[in-house]
């Protein structure tokens, strides 16, 4: 089976992941979508963050009712931080029967050089790169062993837009599942 995964913080999640993950369903890209959320992220500032639990609760609820969506604790295995490297190790190894199409963003094929053990990534690894209106270089793209396109109309939310909008007193109506929202405002303000 095609699985997809999207790894983040996810702090918080909000509707442009899940419009992600249900346009490449709907595209038939792949068949599920794992949402992985990091245990430490290794490249984001941390103030500010929710707790693993916390996420990963907010995760479960936002995507309860959408069939081929799940929610998965991978990371909390390593405690420690998040490598896509070690993260694909696993999964080749644990879920043999499955192949795996790990999703990014466009606007991250620039630094993808800087993730850890980057050539092995490369050499090792599916990318379902999600495309929006492409205003950065990514030629890097053609040292990618593999590499499919998500098409998708530019969703512009982001997870920092909605904790400024929380720590403002503002509303983030419509930015996030109506199911979390309250949970997200409730420990977002307490940052």
């Amino acid at each position: 089976m095609k699985i997809g995964l999207l790894g983040g913080s996810f702090n918080p999640i909000h509707n442009g992941h899940i419009e992600i993950a249900l346009a490449a369903l709907k595209q038939d890209l792949v068949q599920q979508v794992w949402f992985i959320p990091s245990y430490i992220h290794p490249l984001k500032n941390h103030n500010g963050s929710a707790d693993f639990h916390s996420r990963l609760t907010f995760i479960k609820k936002a995507i309860a009712n959408l069939p081929d969506c799940f929610a998965c604790d991978f990371e909390k295995r390593f405690e420690n931080i998040s490598f896509t490297e070690k993260l694909m190790k696993f999964l080749f190894q644990r879920f043999t029967e499955h192949e795996f199409h790990f999703m990014i963003g466009y606007d991250i094929i620039p630094d993808l050089n800087r993730w850890y053990n980057y050539n092995w990534l490369k050499d090792n690894v599916n990318f379902l790169v999600i495309t929006r209106q492409i205003e950065k270089d990514i030629s890097a793209i053609n040292d990618l062993k593999s590499c499919q396109f998500l098409k998708i109309t530019p969703i512009n939310i982001s997870s920092t837009q909605i904790r400024n909008l929380i720590s403002q007193r503002k509303s983030i109506k419509g930015l996030v599942p109506e199911a979390i929202e309250s949970d997200i405002i409730e420990i977002y303000q307490k940052k």
